[in-house]
């Protein structure tokens, strides 16, 4: 997932860019949550239980995330530093949600995001079929409104 900022509007918001599929995620699931908490301190439990706690630095569209000066602790209890660490999504059990965030402004905030979409070519003529699919749709659309 990259991050790109729109210079038209001159505002801090970042636009996501990425695969479909990256997209899906991002509307159809709390990765939006996650994403938001770039540039936060936060703990994140992994599926062998042992956990990381640090700067989330970059959240991609898979749950994949990248820590800056993060502390990861084994079960064991024993901790070790890194400068950066990169964790796979599909290790991840559990994000740690800070309580002063508020979960319901923050998924509204990113889901309101103006998403870059590609411009998609426009048909400057219309075949027979498209023709007739458009008919057929007013027909419908013309029936149930009476």
């Amino acid at each position: 997932m990259t991050y790109m900022y729109n210079s038209l509007n001159m505002s801090d918001a970042a636009l996501f860019i990425g695969t479909p599929q990256e997209k899906f995620f991002y509307h159809n699931t709390l990765l939006c949550v996650v994403n938001s908490l770039q540039g936060k301190n936060v703990t994140v439990d992994l599926r062998n239980d042992t956990y990381v706690c640090g700067l989330i630095e970059l959240v991609d569209g898979f749950m994949n995330i990248s820590f800056k000066n993060a502390i990861y602790c084994d079960p064991q209890g024993n901790e070790f530093a890194f400068d950066n660490l990169f964790i796979h999504g599909r290790n991840i059990r559990y994000v740690h949600i800070p309580e002063n965030m508020s979960l319901l402004s923050t998924i509204r905030h990113e889901v309101s995001k103006k998403f870059y979409k590609p411009h998609m070519k426009q048909l400057t003529e219309k075949t027979r079929k498209t023709k007739k699919a458009v008919m057929q749709h007013m027909k419908v659309v013309a029936s149930l409104n009476t």
